[in-house]
């Protein structure tokens, strides 16, 4: 008689159980990786959906700041015929904006460009002499505008060799001139020079348009322009804005107030800084002759040149905040007979 295996009569049954469980293990994992990848998918694609939702609002904030800016220059300017750190538009910054809107935060900056040495100042074509001067004022401006920078160059902080600082003023004379001068300069450069490098590039003989355009200059480096760890960079002191060579004194940095004049010195930079922000001397900004008050050496044939009281070029710095995403807007304006202009608009 045939014997009888309970184990190898089972043994089937208990593989199929075996399979079914470890088919349904599989099928169970694969879903819940499938479920994971699913909520991970979602959760980025609202991500960035109210990313992109933000980007809209921040970008509509930050140009209302932008707007506002100009509104607040503009009433400025029908207000009183003089600009100073104490005006409005300066004050700006400090104001709490927060009510304008039901979320997010925006804060606002108003530069003035009329405090800074205008780089296209040091030279000008036959079609760039500005309005109501003689040739012999404009040579006269143009040297004015050359020893102030030659000046800026030389003292603290940048404290460059006289080579240096001529090789830096020289080069941007035949950067700028239109061809239409006494040719170039005797420490400049023309296309020959530039041709020269790697790579090659003309010399533009036109007016400088963004300052970062100056690392193209001979003389000009990053640590010179942008600043170091242990000085600031020039920069933040010149503008493109103007060629009048006119710079407010209300409003400029000290360190380019110490290049108004050889006699100048950084102590009497700062007296002109504390008595501008004196709420007490208010009044008295209207008019240059508050230097005189200050400084009673700077009068007469040592009086400063290329001074003003008044400010026509503006840059807006527009940053609008929501949640974890911002946006930033900086605009330039040019304000004149009581209106704004808007001369360039960056999104960032």
């Amino acid at each position: 008689m045939p014997s009888f295996s309970l184990s190898s009569a089972f043994s089937p049954i208990k593989n199929n159980r075996g399979m079914a469980l470890l088919i349904a293990l599989t099928v169970i994992s694969l879903i819940v990786a499938l479920t994971i990848q699913f909520n991970k998918n979602m959760r980025q694609n609202l991500l960035a959906s109210g990313i992109q939702s933000n980007s809209g609002k921040l970008e509509a904030m930050a140009s209302s700041g932008v707007n506002l800016a100009m509104a607040v220059l503009l009433k400025d300017a029908k207000d009183n015929e003089h600009d100073s750190l104490q005006d409005s538009w300066a004050l700006l910054a400090d104001e709490d904006l927060s009510k304008l809107f039901d979320a997010g935060l925006l804060t606002i900056k108003i530069i003035d460009n009329s405090g800074k040495f205008q780089i296209n100042s040091l030279v000008h074509s036959k079609d760039q002499q500005p309005e109501g001067k003689s040739p012999q004022q404009v040579t006269a401006q143009e040297q004015d505008a050359r020893n102030i920078l030659w000046r800026l160059l030389r003292k603290e902080p940048f404290n460059l060799e006289d080579s240096a600082a001529r090789t830096i003023i020289d080069s941007l004379i035949d950067w700028i001139d239109t061809g239409d001068g006494d040719g170039e300069q005797e420490f400049g450069a023309e296309s020959s020079y530039y041709l020269s490098l790697n790579p090659p590039y003309a010399c533009k003989n036109g007016p400088v348009e963004f300052i970062e355009e100056l690392l193209l200059v001979k003389g000009f480096t990053p640590e010179l322009l942008f600043g170091t760890e242990k000085h600031p960079g020039l920069a933040a002191l010149l503008t493109t804005q103007g060629n009048d060579g006119q710079i407010n004194i209300n409003t400029a940095d000290p360190l380019l107030l110490q290049a108004l004049h050889e006699d100048m010195t950084k102590e009497m930079a700062e007296d002109m800084r504390a008595f501008r922000v004196d709420k007490n001397n208010k009044d008295k900004l209207a008019s240059t002759a508050w230097v005189s008050e200050v400084l009673p050496f700077f009068t007469g044939q040592n009086a400063l040149k290329n001074i003003t009281v008044k400010s026509h070029s503006f840059t807006i710095f527009s940053h609008a905040q929501l949640d974890s995403t911002e946006k930033n807007i900086v605009a330039t304006v040019q304000r004149e007979n009581q209106r704004t202009t808007l001369l360039s608009w960056k999104v960032e």
